[in-house]
């Protein structure tokens, strides 16, 4: 992968794209979860700034953030009951169904999301109560919210604000494949 290639060409989708696929997601999940109703859904996403949401080294990154949570899952002895990844212009998704407890699925995915490489990705677990959907959050876990790449603050916080240029955001995630490209190739190509 050429982390310096990420932002230069991909595909960019419109607005209405993005809040459709939102939409689609949901959907899926929900069927998902009507499917299995004694699971929980693992939604992986990669968390790339900018207009390019799809491209070689964006779906290399993506392939990383898979095979992590492959190996998480063999480690646990979980075994999905459902897999499945999306190559969208919108960026591209994974789904996987465990047919366990969501509050140590959750705990887990947090684990990864604190990887360094693993703050690229959001890995969100959703499961059932009362006949609602719901997300597991970090805090409910105990966890502090998730941090920024450039300031270390509520990351949650600075997006809303757009507190950082889009270029600083995308240099410190170039910077961060460059520094951990060894890690990047060895979980980016088997699982």
């Amino acid at each position: 992968m050429n982390a310096a290639d990420m932002f230069a060409h991909g595909e960019t989708p419109e607005l209405d794209e993005v809040l459709l696929n939102r939409e689609r997601r949901v959907k899926l999940i929900e069927e998902l979860l009507r499917r299995f109703p004694k699971s929980c859904v693992v939604s992986l996403k990669c968390n790339v700034p900018g207009p390019i949401k799809s491209n070689g080294e964006i779906l290399a990154l993506f392939s990383y953030g898979e095979n992590r949570i492959h190996k998480i899952l063999s480690n646990q002895g979980w075994r999905p009951n459902y897999q499945k990844r999306l190559n969208l212009r919108t960026g591209p998704e994974a789904f996987w169904v465990i047919p366990e407890d969501s509050f140590e699925v959750k705990r887990n995915m947090i684990l990864f999301e604190e990887e360094t490489l693993g703050r690229l990705f959001d890995a969100d677990v959703l499961d059932q109560k009362d006949g609602l959907v719901r997300t597991r959050s970090r805090v409910e876990f105990g966890y502090e919210p998730r941090r920024c790449l450039i300031c270390d603050q509520d990351a949650r916080i600075c997006a809303s604000r757009r507190l950082h240029p889009v270029p600083m955001l995308q240099q410190r995630l170039i910077r961060l494949l460059e520094e951990n490209a060894e890690e990047l190739e060895k979980d980016g190509s088997a699982r």
